[in-house]
């Protein structure tokens, strides 16, 4: 290389002047691997390879970050489940990208002597690779092995297991477990998944006679104790079933509230906490009192304030428990909205699910039914919780928070005032006070998040829909009279009729009579056979003396008439179009003329023309007309009769006669 060559090549930075030659005695040393390749080919045919310092150098070239290095052992889990600490995590992270240096560093080598006819051999590459490795140790932070055999054994297992072969056998206690092929880890997790829930001891027992037969070290019932809890999710649903699984194990799904009131309702029943004394008696006639009875409350909550729309208390739950308390939040509707809504979805769990589907769906625009026992999903859980502290607990029968739970009151202070628990009937006064207490607390606050829905959302439900899904029942049926349906409810004999004519066209069929006992004013007639409906109105009760009428009496006299008018024109005109279309046929048909229907249905004549009917007609409905005039003028003119014959009943003439003569 000549001078200018060199001054010129370090001018442009392809040599990388290390130390200045400036000075007495001083000499430029450059960086061997900046010199370009053609001069450093000459360099090693003449004076050999590098000192080592430059292989130092070299393999620091190739010394890059390694992020999936990172993000593996940041993630990487110990027999425990314990991740590794962050010293540790940067030791092997600085091993591994040390270990992929070396491996490029030989290749490099390698390639290099090989294509340069070197005669430097491969163990003396790896001597000389041990040496740069273990100077540079302070410098990177790596803890690799400094004798050259142990680096290559160590490349060759990183090289065949990736990264997790740095991870040390002395975590998580991996070198003296006694649990390591996968043999022993399903024997093992087969007898805690066991659905007869052996304890410790017992697996155990089994596990070691086993472990005995296939020369397994055993294991004590503290080590088995501690591998249930590293394996608790596999084993869990093995010994708590899938229900236990989902609600212990399984990551459940966070929701939040409804924004507006309407828009959800949840149903569910819960055990009320309140102790109540019960007397009964045996068939030898012998009276007993038991004082551990509770009631049983289903609750319709609106979680978007968790209002408790509907309620209903009884012995038991069941399906008509359910249906009172849904009944219950309808009718509720009216009293805080004005009129009876449906919620837009429902949620209940799966109770009487067959029965109460098709109700649900009823009351709402959608039902979607809770997994089967995965309480959680349900948010009246946590509501009874806060009932049951806010309310129930204050009371001095109260029974406590459910059996597992440690807030209990004092059994011995509760049995010497057991005597002093009301009856069934006290304790459900209890309870719907409270009910009352806390819709009081939020009926502010539900009114207004009502005024502010979007109306698309509010859905009223009808009467007859309303009367029809949640309605009562006498338990019989009734027919049709002229004077309407006579019914028995609570005791009392009521009188139902509609004014739609169709109600009259099925006289014939049997009907049910559903009804709300808050409002007898309506009534529902219902053929489940036909799954035909009519609203009756209570028939209106007009005075027999002229004397007792009062204002809407003639009103509801003159519906009654056109309502009898338009009947008896609908018959007419169905008699018209009946006339018509049958000697329309015998028209069309003369084989009928032969036929014993022709003697009956043409007249004398045999004429079958419609004009002749329909001029025979024009006299009954003329004689009809006048009828009907006349009564009218009859009536207007008894009722004027009436009145004058009642006014000369109430005035002395004489009076005014005698004043005239004095």
């Amino acid at each position: 290389m000549s001078e200018s060559n060199y001054k010129k090549l370090c001018s442009l930075g392809k040599i990388n002047k290390m130390v200045t030659g400036r000075g007495l005695g001083n000499k430029a040393q450059v960086e061997f691997d900046s010199i370009p390749e053609r001069f450093r080919v000459q360099i090693v045919k003449k004076l050999g390879y590098p000192p080592k310092k430059c292989t130092q150098n070299l393999i620091l070239n190739y010394y890059k970050d390694d992020y999936e290095a990172v993000d593996f052992y940041a993630y990487y889990l110990l027999d425990e489940y314990r991740t590794l600490s962050t010293e540790k995590q940067e030791e092997y992270v600085k091993n591994a990208q040390m270990l992929q240096a070396l491996e490029i560093y030989i290749k490099e080598t390698l390639a290099f002597v090989k294509s340069r006819n070197g005669k430097r051999g491969l163990t003396e590459i790896w001597n000389d690779a041990a040496v740069a490795v273990a100077e540079v140790k302070d410098q990177i932070g790596h803890t690799l092995p400094k004798s050259s055999r142990r680096l290559k054994e160590k490349l060759d297992e990183f090289k065949k297991e990736s990264y997790a072969a740095l991870v040390s056998e002395n975590f998580g206690n991996k070198k003296a477990s006694k649990v390591k092929d996968s043999q022993q880890e399903a024997l093992l997790r087969s007898l805690l998944r066991d659905h007869r829930t052996f304890d410790n001891e017992q697996i155990a027992m089994v596990y070691n006679s086993v472990a005995k037969v296939q020369q397994f070290p055993e294991l004590s019932a503290s080590t088995i104790g501690n591998y249930r809890k590293k394996w608790n999710l596999l084993v869990y649903a093995g010994t708590k079933g899938e229900k236990g699984f989902d609600n212990a194990i399984a990551m459940h799904v966070k929701r939040s509230a409804p924004t507006s009131p309407m828009l959800f309702w949840t149903v569910d029943g819960w055990d009320a906490e309140l102790l109540y004394q019960k007397s009964s008696t045996n068939l030898k006639g012998n009276s007993t009192t038991t004082y551990h009875n509770r009631l049983t409350m289903v609750v319709v909550l609106d979680p978007s304030v968790k209002y408790p729309v509907g309620y209903a208390i009884g012995t038991q739950e069941n399906a008509q428990l359910i249906k009172a308390a849904l009944r219950n939040a309808v009718q509720h509707t009216e009293e805080l909205f004005g009129s009876k809504h449906k919620v837009l979805q429902i949620q209940a769990d799966n109770y009487a699910k067959k029965e109460m589907t098709s109700f649900y769906e009823i009351v709402s625009d959608k039902f979607t039914p809770a997994k089967v026992g995965n309480a959680k999903s349900k948010v009246i859980e946590p509501w009874f919780k806060h009932f049951n502290k806010t309310y129930c607990q204050l009371a001095p029968n109260w029974s406590g928070q459910g059996i597992k739970s440690k807030v209990q009151p004092n059994d011995e202070y509760l049995n010497k005032i057991r005597h002093s628990f009301p009856d069934q009937e006290g304790c459900m006064m209890q309870l719907m006070r409270m009910i009352e207490m806390e819709r009081e607390r939020l009926q502010d606050q539900y009114l207004q998040a009502y005024a502010e829905m979007p109306q698309d959302a509010k859905k009223a439900i009808s009467q007859q829909e309303y009367l029809l899904h949640f309605g009562e029942t006498t338990g019989f049926t009734n027919k049709l009279s002229h004077n309407g349906l006579h019914v028995a409810i609570n005791g009392r004999k009521m009188e139902y009729d509609s004014f739609d004519i169709n109600f009259r066209m099925n006289a014939h069929l049997d009907w049910t009579i559903k009804f709300d006992s808050n409002n007898l004013q309506e009534v529902l007639a219902y053929n489940e056979k036909q799954n035909i409906s009519f609203i009756l109105q209570q028939k209106y009760v007009q005075p027999m003396a002229l004397y007792d009428r009062k204002d809407g009496d003639s009103e509801q006299l003159e519906k009654i008439r056109d309502f009898n008018k338009d009947a008896k024109k609908i018959v007419l005109e169905t008699q018209a179009e009946d006339s018509r279309i049958v000697n329309q046929m015998f028209i069309q048909s003369p084989e009928l003329d032969h036929t014993l229907a022709k003697m009956l249905i043409v007249d004398s004549r045999g004429q079958h023309k419609d004009q002749r009917n329909s001029k025979r007609l024009e006299p009954a409905q003329k004689l009809l007309a006048k009828q009907n005039k006349t009564e009218q003028k009859t009536v207007e003119t008894n009722w004027e009769k009436e009145q004058n014959d009642y006014l000369s009943s109430k005035t002395d003439f004489n009076k005014y006669l005698n004043l005239d003569h004095e």
